[in-house]
């Protein structure tokens, strides 16, 4: 673009002579900049101001000397450099007439220096004259809809912003409608200003307008040269393409990506979603789109695509406390994104974690002598396949297969199967709807030494079990230990308005699941597996000998993010859930349940240690509720790097409790009022190129299980509960 700007009659733009010191002074040029303040600054906001100007003030964590900027001498023509950079600023956003003063403070003997930076905007000027030049060939309908949407109008404040602004609406405009060379040299602009009024001409000067002719795709050989003693020719829907090298790549696949045809009007929102389609696909690591030539109005053109890495392995390390004690674990994962020549995904991963120490903090009800002294472990092998349709990427079949075995520090260990297949598709650019048509779970439980006195003193009062009561204890545990499996059907929604929100904007996540289980297995039960099986009465959920789960289940996970200023940050979240058995079930599966505490829940206690309602024991709260209500609130705050990322503080609050239906702790409006738990912290978050370390440490405000409930009247800096995870916790 070329921009010819007139500014008759205006200021230079230069500083105002600055008060307050001496070039030459001594004291000047030794002494380091303690504080910087704006006044006056209306229409610029002062963390914009502080980041044009190479004046710095020195900044700490909580003022301690801890990862900030290093002190740094005021250096005054740096500092008359800085306010001659403020006027232009102001200028640039149409402020002719800003007058810009300042004023030093010297403290210490002059060792620091204050800085008052006093800014008088006066009026910004006006457009009072908006004018178009070039383009009388086009036809009304489309001149009509090229100034419907002008960003640019008389009256309005003027601002270099607003011209860069209507000059790049212009060219995008055109671009889309068939004039495919429009660029910012076909586009020269003319400011004419008069005191406080600025007069815009656009002179546009339009190529030719085009339609697409032949369109060429080559996927170039990944590992060598192109040579056509290896090549794959293909026509197929208007376009002509060659695959060099031994690929396994359907034409399909390129064809369907392709958003533009031979024959259409040239436009670039079409060109932008070829290169998102061959994104989506996972296979290509470049793509791009050549103009070769135009004759007779027709656009010939190439798309380059260069292969990704077929095969990847992925290791990752996992670390958190979740038990309490350090739990550390590794993963290897195997990733082909092009299996069957499609952008077929398989991926297969295997992963083992344990606790590094042995710890008791759940059994504190047992004597050492009476339970089996066990660390907690987790192993699981997991494999997915994820077929594109290629009519439409954004639509996905998937197929999962998982097995799991863990031993929890409740004294059970668990073996757990699953195979699941799924569709997935994308209504809109900012939401998902994924299908679970169908799921099936295999579950079994064992106990280890010492369960049974631990569900007598821990669980069998929560739920409704009286200690004493041997027959009632014995059925309670076989009925938790007992295999089953869940058949299950899951509806979930996500919405994100990521990639559209503005810098200023919130940012919205959020995430609806709708699931019941049983329905088809109870179909089997009454017209399939009609048998009699030894254990089983009629009226118990069972198939071929097995118990079924039978229970609907509604969560919801809301949250919310918005960028105050760079480095600054306010977050927010809130998770609901509810489920219920239905049909022949009395209770829903332990695995399903809701849990509460730990990194990314309320972090105030431990992995999976809170709750339900006001129970006192940790233990129970391992086997979950049906109800979980959860708020949590952050502020974040980056003001220096580690690894070359983003690093800082984190101010955080989280709110909530889960509660069974009924029952000693069951939901109830007075249960809401009265059993919340409540919690305060703050964390390190040490920048990685996985995510930030998160180091949390948080201190409970309130917690239900407390006989004085309140325990901020009684506040102990050293009571805290720490957690660690990686990445944020929402």
């Amino acid at each position: 673009m070329v921009v010819a700007l007139f500014f008759p009659g205006l200021p230079a733009a230069e500083a105002e002579e600055t008060p307050g010191y001496e070039q030459d002074s001594t004291n000047a040029v030794e002494a380091y900049v303690n504080a910087i303040r704006f006044r006056g600054n209306a229409a610029v906001p002062d963390e914009e101001l502080r980041q044009i100007i190479n004046t710095a003030e020195s900044s700490s964590f909580l003022g301690l000397g801890l990862f900030g900027k290093s002190d740094k001498l005021f250096n005054p023509e740096d500092f008359q450099r800085d306010l001659a950079i403020i006027k232009k600023l102001y200028i640039y956003k149409g402020y002719f007439f800003t007058d810009i003063r300042s004023a030093m403070r010297f403290r210490d003997n002059g060792k620091k220096v204050d800085i008052d930076i006093s800014i008088t905007e006066n009026e910004p000027a006006k457009i009072d004259s908006l004018a178009y030049e070039g383009i009388d060939s086009i036809d009304d309908q489309l001149r009509k809809q090229y100034f419907a949407k002008a960003s640019m109008k008389t009256g309005e404040n003027f601002s270099v912003e607003k011209l860069i602004a209507e000059r790049d609406r212009t060219m995008l405009f055109f671009r889309e409608e068939g004039y495919a060379f429009m660029h910012e040299d076909s586009i020269r602009i003319k400011v004419d200003t008069v005191g406080s009024n600025a007069g815009v001409l656009y002179r546009i000067k339009l190529p030719e307008k085009l339609i697409y002719g032949p369109i060429n795709a080559i996927v170039h050989n990944p590992v060598k040269t192109d040579t056509k003693s290896r090549e794959k020719r293909f026509v197929e829907d208007g376009i002509q393409g060659v695959i060099f090298g031994k690929q396994n790549m359907v034409p399909a696949l390129i064809t369907s990506s392709v958003a533009f045809r031979p024959g259409q009007v040239t436009k670039a929102s079409l060109e932008q979603k070829t290169l998102q389609n061959f994104g989506k696909t996972n296979v290509f690591s470049s793509i791009g789109i050549r103009p070769d030539s135009v004759r007779d109005g027709k656009l010939y053109s190439t798309i380059h695509l260069e292969p990704a890495p077929k095969h990847q392995i992925e290791p990752k390390l996992l670390v958190d406390n979740r038990y309490g004690a350090l739990f550390f674990g590794a993963s290897v994962a195997y990733e082909n994104r092009n299996l069957f020549g499609g952008a077929e995904q398989f991926k297969t991963t295997a992963e083992f974690g344990t606790q590094t120490i042995y710890s008791n903090n759940l059994l504190g009800n047992l004597e050492e002598n009476e339970y089996e002294k066990s660390i907690p472990y987790e192993l699981s092998l997991k494999s997915s396949l994820v077929m594109p349709v290629l009519s439409n990427p954004d639509n996905v079949y998937s197929a999962y297969l998982e097995y799991s075995q863990s031993k929890l520090p409740i004294l059970l260990s668990s073996l757990n199967g699953l195979i699941r297949g799924s569709y997935s598709t994308k209504p809109t650019p900012s939401s998902r709807v994924s299908f679970d048509f169908f799921e099936f779970e295999w579950v079994q439980k064992d106990s280890l030494k010492g369960f049974s006195k631990l569900f007598r003193t821990d669980l069998a009062e929560n739920i409704g079990i009286d200690p004493d009561d041997e027959a009632a204890v014995q059925a309670g545990i076989d009925s938790l230990l007992e295999t089953h499996v869940n058949q299950t059907f899951r509806l979930r929604y996500n919405y994100t308005n990521l990639n559209g929100a503005t810098p200023a904007k919130n940012i919205w996540n959020l995430d609806l699941l709708l699931e019941e289980s049983g329905s088809l297995a109870w179909l089997i039960d009454e017209l399939i597996d009609t048998k009699s099986y030894s254990g089983f009465s009629d009226d118990e959920a069972q198939i071929f000998g097995t118990a079924y789960s039978q229970y609907v289940k509604v969560e919801t996970k809301l949250s919310f993010a918005r960028n105050l200023s760079p480095g600054k940050q306010v977050a927010g979240r809130m998770h609901l859930g509810w489920m219920m058995p239905y049909g022949k079930a009395e209770s829903t599966p332990e695995e399903r349940r809701f849990f509460a505490g730990g990194a990314n829940s309320m972090r105030g206690w431990l992995f999976n240690t809170l709750g339900p309602g006001s129970s006192e024991s940790e233990a129970a709260s391992n086997f979950g509720a049906d109800i979980k209500l959860e708020l949590g609130l952050e502020y974040r705050w980056k003001f220096f790097k580690m690894f070359d990322q983003p690093s800082g503080i984190t101010f955080f609050t989280d709110i909530g409790n889960i509660w069974d239906r009924n029952g000693p702790y069951g939901f109830s409006l007075n249960s809401l009022v009265n059993d919340f738990a409540w919690d305060f912290g703050v964390g390190l978050r040490i920048g990685s190129p996985i995510g930030p370390f998160r180091f949390d440490f948080a201190w409970k405000i309130h917690d239900p299980a407390e006989e004085d409930a309140w325990r901020i009247f009684k506040w102990n800096p050293l009571d805290y509960t720490f957690n660690f995870g990686i990445g944020e916790a929402f």
